[in-house]
Order: structure tokens, then C-alpha cells, then sequence
């Protein structure tokens, strides 16, 4: 009996430990990086090997730096501040604080509602949504500072599971203003904006033909071992980004090898699903899935995302991806504007049978006008 209840502990623990390591694994390489680099700050052990970013760490400080300012400058004894800085400290990738108040408490040997006292303090902090428990919680963030006020109504509503009905009436709003209202909560940042956007991807990995083979060099993250030692932290970090980085060689290898064809410059892409690729190596679909995330791969086509190579139909490749990619190119070739209808008979000639409305939805997507708007753009010249 005693070592049955020993076995689950352990389960537990591993389980524990597994989720904790999640986060990791969907990072993408910027997010990671500056993690890492906040993590080096205060942490000599923490040192970041291969696929460093050499901005990043100037970003870190300063983002830490912002916080450490208004946390000094607002209100509160010394003991509170400290305890929010150490907060600070603990924030993921995404800039969210995901432990539980009674892990946080266990860990500072404090009481649960100090805790919660120093989140609330933190989620008052610019920028928005810093320290929030979930993606979700860091869009009410967003919400409650949004300029319409209806938004954080709108918001409420939907996580209450009003009816469309009830909104529309009860905020004594048009069914269109409340869709628009609705089209702004969808879209709420679901986490803070940690650093300046440089409008730049960085991918995990590159590839390129040499001699008529692929040849594959990977960016992602490590950390130099010579720097880890003994500290806990450290090793915790680099058994963590050694499994990341296992995973995401495991999936490439198998993607590598069914799109071949498309990672040598021609325009092929077989089916592919993350459960066949699940299988092969050995993990969960939902692992896969939170691996390929935000993952970018440099090739000869240019730089594309890895969940672009997952096609579920047949050799023409019916994914959305492939759809864009040959409106894209029909766009760009025609003499005189079609009309989407126009451009979805098209489309048909290359096996997509698709409808206008899909047409203009990918257009859009794509960032073309309509076929009026790309008219007056030929006469400008």
C-alpha cells in the first residue's frame, strides 16, 4: 500500500513537472531569448549559449527596469514592494504569473493573501496585463483600459454566457455595433507587450539545398553548460530547452522528410497531420500542436510557419495556406482586376473549390483590395 501512494506521488510530481516545462516548449525563439536574458540578470549560472539574440538582453533590462520604477514609485511599505519585485521576477515568457497564490505562498513562506494582494499591485503596472494568471485574464485587462467602455460590458457578458440577444438589448445597442463590439473582444492582446515590436521573425531553424541536399542549421536556444554548474535554476533551464529542443528536432525531422519536395524550392506540399507526426514520435497530438505554435523556419521559399506544412487533403494540397499562396500568385499576375467570384472560378482551374466568400476573406487576409480598389492602384501606376 505505502509504495502505491509512493508511485502516485511520484506521477504527480512528474506531471507537475511536465506542465511546468510546457511553457517552454511553446515559446517561440524571441520569447524564450528574453526570458532567458531577464533569467541571466540575476542569475550568473543562466548564460545563453547558441541561438542568442545580441538585443535582447538591452530589452530585458530595460522591460524589468520599467517595472522595478513603478513598483518604487507607487504605494506600499518596503516589505510589499520587495515582494512584487520577486513577482516580477517569477513572470513567464509571456509576461504572466501562472502559479497559484498557494504555490507563491508556499515558496516565500508568506500568507495566500499577501500574495494576492501583490498581484493585484502588479496587475495595475504598465504594461496592461502584466502578472495576470491566464491569457484570458490579461485580455480584461485590456478591456477594463479600452477607450469604449461598452467593451469590458461586451466582455463580461461573454464569459457570463449572456445571449447575443440579451447583449444587444441590454446595452440598447444595434446587432452591428454589438458584432463590432465583439470583433474588438476577440481580438484583445491576450498577453503584454513586453518589448518593441521589430516587425522581424526569428526563426528555429534554417534551411537550404547545397549539392541537391538539404542542409539544416538550428537556432534555437541553448545554454552554455560551462556557465550551469550546480545551480538548480540553471540545470532546470537547460533540461527544460534540451527537451524543447528534442521535440522540435523530432517533429522537423518528420516534416523535413514529407515535404522534401517544398523545402527544395517547388511548389508541392503533401498531406500531413499533426496526428500522423504525433505517432511517429511519440508524443501527444496536443503536444505537437503546442510545439509547431509560433514556429518558423527559414527555407528557399523565404520564411514560413511550421503549421504552413501541415496540408490535410490530397497532392494539390487543399490547406488554406496553399489556397493563399495561389491567389496570392493570381492576384499579382492579372492584367486587369478580377472580382472574387471571378478569382474563385480561377482557383477551381488549380483544384480549390472554394466560394466568394472564402475568396474575399483570404484576400483580405492577404492584405489586397477589392477589385476596384487594386484598379485604382494600376492607374496610379
Amino acid at each position: 500500500m505505502q509504495r502505491q501512494e509512493q508511485k502516485q506521488v511520484q506521477q504527480q510530481q512528474m506531471t507537475q513537472d511536465l506542465v511546468q516545462r510546457l511553457p517552454v516548449l511553446e515559446a517561440d525563439r524571441l520569447a524564450l531569448t528574453f526570458r532567458l536574458a531577464r533569467l541571466a540578470r540575476h542569475n550568473p549560472n543562466i548564460h545563453v549559449g547558441s541561438g542568442d539574440l545580441g538585443w535582447i538582453a538591452d530589452a530585458a533590462s530595460a522591460f524589468e527596469e520599467k517595472l522595478f520604477t513603478q513598483i518604487r514609485e507607487g504605494s506600499g511599505s518596503e516589505t510589499e514592494k520587495e515582494l512584487r519585485r520577486q513577482l516580477v521576477l517569477l513572470l513567464d515568457h509571456r509576461g504572466l504569473l501562472p502559479d497559484t497564490n498557494e504555490g507563491l505562498a508556499e515558496r516565500f513562506g508568506i500568507d495566500v493573501s499577501q500574495i494576492e494582494q501583490a498581484r493585484q499591485a502588479l496587475l495595475f503596472l504598465e504594461p496592461t496585463g502584466i502578472g495576470a494568471r491566464t491569457e484570458r485574464e490579461c485580455q480584461y485587462r485590456h478591456a477594463i483600459e479600452h477607450e469604449d467602455p461598452r467593451v469590458v460590458d461586451v466582455f463580461d457578458a461573454i464569459e457570463s454566457g449572456v445571449s447575443h440577444q440579451q447583449m444587444a438589448s441590454a446595452l440598447a445597442i444595434s446587432e452591428e455595433e454589438l458584432a463590432r463590439l465583439e470583433r474588438i473582444v476577440a481580438t484583445l492582446p491576450k498577453r503584454p507587450l513586453l518589448y518593441e515590436e521589430t516587425g522581424h521573425v526569428y526563426p528555429e531553424v534554417e534551411v537550404c539545398v547545397e549539392d541537391g541536399e538539404l542542409v539544416t542549421t538550428w537556432l534555437s536556444p541553448e545554454l552554455d553548460e560551462t556557465c550551469v554548474g550546480n545551480d538548480r535554476e540553471a540545470k532546470w533551464w537547460m533540461t527544460s530547452l534540451a527537451m524543447r529542443n528534442e521535440t522540435l528536432r523530432d517533429i522537423w525531422a518528420v516534416i523535413e522528410s514529407r515535404q522534401t519536395e517544398w523545402l527544395k524550392g517547388e511548389l508541392v506540399l503533401h498531406p500531413l497531420t499533426r496526428r500522423t507526426v504525433a505517432q511517429q514520435i511519440g508524443k501527444h497530438e496536443s503536444t505537437v500542436g503546442r510545439a509547431i505554435q509560433g514556429k518558423f523556419a527559414k527555407t528557399e521559399g523565404g520564411i514560413m510557419e511550421w503549421r504552413h506544412f501541415f496540408v490535410r487533403s490530397t497532392s494539390h494540397g487543399h490547406s488554406p495556406f496553399m489556397i493563399k499562396r495561389t491567389l496570392a500568385e493570381l492576384i499579382q499576375r492579372e492584367k486587369a482586376p478580377q472580382s472574387d467570384q471571378a478569382l474563385a472560378k480561377e482557383l477551381a482551374r488549380y483544384g480549390y473549390l472554394v466560394t466568394r466568400r472564402t475568396v474575399t476573406n483570404y484576400r483580405e487576409e492577404l492584405g489586397f483590395g477589392n477589385s476596384r480598389e487594386r484598379e485604382r492602384q494600376l492607374w496610379k501606376g
